[in-house]
């Protein structure tokens, strides 16, 4: 049985955890096997369909393991450690239950130090595309392969 947090709102009210290389291979192709979803703000947030009991959940930089309940949210969550790079991994839609409210626009915004100089970096996500941005002092940076370099740097560090 994996320890699990139950009714938790976001990523931070998760307190158990599990790393992916403690088990054996037949439990990580398991794993590896479920449907992929985003994060999309809340765990108990709904949207997810109740008759698959178990999803991988990521955010930018956790994954989670949820489990349902048999219900259509994340009713129990373990965020797991050491996953392989999922970015092969296809995203599934998440169901809405009000055809009426969707999403829009997910903003993320971060603070980093690259040689020594401040740099705050967005991202965001609106609907299939998603569009980084970096500043400096309140002005963006202009420059394509400093842009690059900074957000190689964001995605081997984060």
């Amino acid at each position: 049985m994996i320890p699990c947090n139950k009714d938790v709102r976001g990523p931070s009210s998760v307190t158990h955890s599990v790393d992916y290389n403690d088990f054996n291979e037949s439990i990580k192709e398991l794993i590896m096997s479920l449907p992929l979803v985003k994060f999309t703000g809340r765990f108990d947030q709904g949207g997810l369909n109740k008759k698959q009991r178990f999803y991988m959940m990521t955010t930018l930089n956790q994954n989670f393991i949820v489990d349902t309940g048999n219900t259509n949210y994340a009713k129990y969550v373990t965020l797991i450690k050491n996953l392989p790079d999922l970015s092969n991994k296809e995203i599934e839609d998440v169901v809405h239950s009000n055809e009426y409210i969707k999403m829009v626009q997910r903003t993320e915004r971060f603070s980093l130090e690259y040689e020594e100089v401040p740099y705050t970096l967005e991202i965001t996500q609106e609907g299939d595309e998603t569009f980084i941005s970096i500043e400096h002092n309140g002005s963006f940076v202009m420059d394509s392969k400093l842009e690059s370099d900074i957000i190689k740097y964001f995605n081997d560090h984060k």
